[in-house]
């Protein structure tokens, strides 16, 4: 009985926190939406600066409902530079979670409110999220290919020109992944093999335009690139040869899964330039170009470290005992973050909600907001993203 009760009461906080976050969005809108009006005047600098303390405030509530609030366990194989620094971040892409879990890294960097995305073209029509990433500086680009190489410089060209601190998340594999999906890793494997790569298993073969082009233009403006690969602890008792199906973000607020391992490695754009160089020696005219080589190398690793995971013999990471301390236990350290980190913002974000739920005139440019605000915003996005 006792147990039941509990279980009813986890549900119950959990249907809560899924509720507000997804109505959070709205009051998010409403203020920035204000700020762009009073800020009219102003240097735009003022109006970037407030913007990008905005989203990060709005972030690090989302930090606290997935990991404080869920109580989600987030181990850790690297080590997080303890400054901020502009960066390009490279990620396996499993799942909609994978975002949240970039939010994870840049709370401990104190860069949440300097995250921009590459994210794909529909999401720009996503009610409230696709203006608002729009407006933060976030790339949208089409994976039918018709790559718009156009559009990617010019996002790029603004946040360089307004010196915007920078931590640029970018999933090269251009779509959520799980091996199960057979059609999508056959033609990624035919791919690799067409260009003289190695074929894949646990990810797909990364697209390079984006990463090109990314590199390109913020060379002299980054000081190194993150290579991250996530791992939700998903694991079953028999391994087929593929990864389990990673969770939704549902999933995770409901508890179904505790753990979240993340591979870090800080690679500094000296190296990362030399190290592209000296792929392209290698080169042939019929094969991969050498940022292509460069960057399925880095997810060959990536490959790897999943398989490792998943396989038997990767059983000993997060169990105790004997096996769990082994030397490929010990490189994985839980990484616990100080609710002062996210409670505060989460405090304040709900009793802004609440007053403006309060006041009539509040609850007027609520729902105005919710609709045809909604329908605005999107026409925005698609004349301006």
């Amino acid at each position: 009985m006792t147990n039941v009760i509990l279980d009813g009461l986890k549900i119950l906080f959990s249907t809560f926190a899924i509720i507000l976050l997804a109505i959070s969005t709205v009051p998010y809108v409403i203020l920035l939406l204000c700020w762009s009006v009073i800020s009219t005047p102003l240097p735009a600098t003022w109006f970037h600066t407030v913007e990008d303390g905005l989203w990060g405030w709005y972030q690090r509530m989302v930090v606290f409902f997935f990991e404080h609030y869920a109580g989600v366990e987030i181990h850790i194989d690297g080590t997080i530079p303890s400054t901020k620094e502009n960066v390009l971040v490279l990620s396996n892409h499993q799942c909609m979670v994978d975002w949240i879990v970039a939010d994870f890294l840049a709370v401990r960097q104190n860069m949440t409110g300097n995250m921009r995305f590459v994210f794909k073209n529909s999401l720009k029509y996503y009610p409230i999220y696709g203006f608002s990433f729009g407006i933060h500086g976030g790339v949208f680009v089409r994976r039918d290919g018709f790559y718009n190489n156009h559009n990617m410089q010019r996002v790029l060209d603004t946040l360089k020109q307004r010196k915007a601190d920078l931590y640029f998340l970018l999933y090269p594999e251009g779509t959520r992944f799980t091996p199960h999906k057979k059609s999508l890793l056959d033609k990624s494997q035919s791919f690799a093999v067409k260009s003289g790569l190695e074929p894949l298993n646990q990810v797909l073969t990364p697209r390079v335009k984006a990463f090109d082009c990314t590199l390109n233009s913020l060379q002299t403006y980054i000081h190194a690139i993150y290579d991250i690969t996530i791992v939700y602890d998903t694991r079953k008792e028999e391994y087929d040869g593929y990864r389990p199906q990673s969770p939704h973000a549902l999933q995770f607020l409901f508890g179904r899964c505790k753990k979240v391992y993340i591979k870090f490695e800080r690679i500094p754009i000296k190296d990362v330039l030399s190290q592209i160089s000296a792929c392209g020696d290698d080169v042939a005219d019929d094969q991969a170009s050498a940022p292509m080589k460069w960057l399925h190398n880095r997810f060959a690793i990536k490959d790897k470290l999943l398989e490792e995971f998943f396989s038997k013999s990767g059983r000993s990471i997060s169990n105790s005992g004997s096996e769990g301390n082994s030397n490929q236990a010990k490189r994985w350290r839980r990484s616990r973050l100080p609710y002062s980190a996210t409670l505060p913002s989460t405090i304040s974000f709900i009793l802004i909600h609440a007053v403006i739920l309060y006041f009539p005139f509040g609850r007027y440019i609520y729902i105005a907001t919710s609709t045809i605000g909604v329908l605005l915003m999107s026409v925005y996005a698609h004349f301006c993203f």
